[in-house]
């Protein structure tokens, strides 16, 4: 079940992540261009492999520290995208959103390895 979450909001931030990526070709207007490579790693090709990883070790996905690392990486990298992309496109520097959001992505990396080392030994 959380793998196929995951698998569905990788292809999300997939979809969303290359969108960006052709309009900054297509107009060249690179301002996102840090939005679309965060989206693209921390979305697409992060959450892509947790949900490959929890659909080969379907034990991972037992108990709430997966459902809570899911939970903080997807609203932290809404925040801290939304910031970035906010800030860059209007010049006004909102730097709460960017650091709670940098933080949950980051606690939840770290929530993860913690939860999979213990996991797997």
């Amino acid at each position: 079940m959380l793998s196929r979450i995951c698998l569905f909001l990788a292809v999300g931030y997939l979809v969303v992540g290359v969108t960006l990526g052709m309009y900054a070709g297509i107009t060249q207007d690179f301002r996102l261009t840090h939005v679309h490579v965060h989206l693209n790693l921390l979305g697409w090709v992060t959450l892509g492999l947790v949900g490959l990883l929890y659909g080969l070790h379907p034990h991972l996905q037992a108990g709430w520290l997966p459902r809570l690392q899911l939970v903080m990486h997807n609203v932290g990298l809404v925040s801290f995208m939304g910031g970035i992309g906010f800030g860059l496109v209007t010049g006004d520097k909102v730097l709460l959103p960017v650091v709670v959001g940098a933080s949950l992505v980051a606690a939840g990396i770290v929530t993860l390895a913690v939860h999979v080392v213990r996991r797997l030994r």
